[in-house]
């Protein structure tokens, strides 16, 4: 039978192409189900598999031979798994683009500078030869002197110290940018199964996100806890520890702002914070909480946002927020109810807005 089949020229770009169409089902397909949360993907390489696909046949030369991929593309043989890797970085490059999430705008003034040596400048003196461009000036001296006369098949180059070119570094200063992100949640509520699942699945992509923007080592990440004290706890006892009883959530938004101002600069701080929680305050707990963020933490932060899981007809928190920063550029309210919602929220959190 006959076999579509594609030269070694065509090859690397049709196969290119064929990748990034699945890469672009894959991730239509993950954002389509809200399974956002990659894991620990953020310290590797993604490995996908596709499967029930049928890999091209591929040929070498003009004359054919060593050809395609597994089986033998007769009718009955099975069809190929293509496993391959796709950086951490690209995916998220693909996913935000999908959702056309905004590069996050490093802010501050940068005191801590990042200082490299690009070769951008050319000189007649220094350590490393530029041979392309010390080629070009010989040229244009043995053409100007009569050495390099190729209509009469003379085709001597003199090469003279004044055509050499050589690489000079030029310094160059970045600012570095760091980030610090407070996740801040209420073990007064029940948080298990698909309540606890929602909070996984929003903050692990809220976590890669950052690192992707801001490079991995560049973003600390710190994780609290209340009832009716606050307390910081590790990642893994964030998503443990539950406390069914009373709640006071002031208590943790005050404990991040005075661990944001005394230590770490504003300067050269990027600051975000992520409240989880299913918004049922008692008192002026709500009230106390805008206090705070209109005082402390709205004039050093990037970003805030404050998720009511599954929220209930008690929930109170957003309602009383969202009247005191109604379209705030750092402060956003959302709510998530299902997995269905987590793309609805990651945009809220995450889209631009002008003050």
């Amino acid at each position: 039978m006959d076999v579509d089949r594609i030269t070694s020229d065509e090859s690397e770009g049709f196969f290119n192409d064929f990748i990034d169409e699945k890469l672009g089902d894959m991730v239509e397909e993950i954002i389509n189900e809200g399974d956002l949360d990659r894991g620990d993907a953020s310290s590797a390489d993604l490995i996908v598999e596709v499967d029930d696909i049928e890999p091209p046949t591929l040929v070498y030369g003009d004359e054919g031979g060593g050809g395609g991929g597994p089986g033998s593309g007769q009718p009955g043989d099975e069809k190929g798994k293509l496993k391959f890797e796709i950086p951490f970085e690209r995916f998220m490059e693909l996913v935000a683009d999908k959702l056309r999430l905004p590069d996050l705008t490093k802010e501050g003034k940068g005191k801590i500078k990042e200082v490299s040596y690009q070769f951008k400048t050319f000189g007649p003196v220094g350590v490393l030869l530029d041979k392309k461009r010390t080629f070009k000036r010989a040229l244009k001296t043995s053409i100007g002197m009569g050495t390099y006369r190729p209509d009469e098949d003379r085709f001597d180059v003199e090469f003279r110290r004044k055509d050499r070119r050589y690489k000079v570094p030029q310094r160059e200063e970045h600012p570095k940018y760091k980030a610090v992100v407070f996740y801040m949640g209420d073990i007064s509520y029940s948080t298990f199964g698909e309540r606890l699942e929602l909070e996984k699945r929003l903050l692990n992509f809220t976590h890669h996100w950052l690192d992707y923007n801001y490079g991995k080592n560049n973003v600390e990440h710190r994780f609290f806890v209340h009832d009716v004290e606050a307390y910081e706890v590790t990642p893994e006892q964030f998503y443990n520890v539950s406390n069914i009883g009373g709640t006071r959530a002031s208590l943790v938004f005050d404990l991040v702002a005075n661990i944001a101002f005394n230590e770490y600069d504003p300067a050269t701080t990027n600051f975000y914070g992520f409240y989880v929680g299913d918004g049922e305050l008692f008192g002026n707990d709500a009230k106390e909480i805008v206090e705070i963020l209109q005082e402390q933490l709205r004039p050093m932060f990037n970003r805030l946002a404050l998720v009511e899981i599954q929220p209930s007809k008690m929930s109170c928190l957003n309602s009383e927020v969202s009247k005191a920063f109604s379209s705030d550029r750092v402060i956003r309210t959302c709510a998530l109810r299902a997995k269905g919602d987590i793309i609805k929220v990651i945009k809220r959190m995450f889209e631009a807005r002008h003050a």
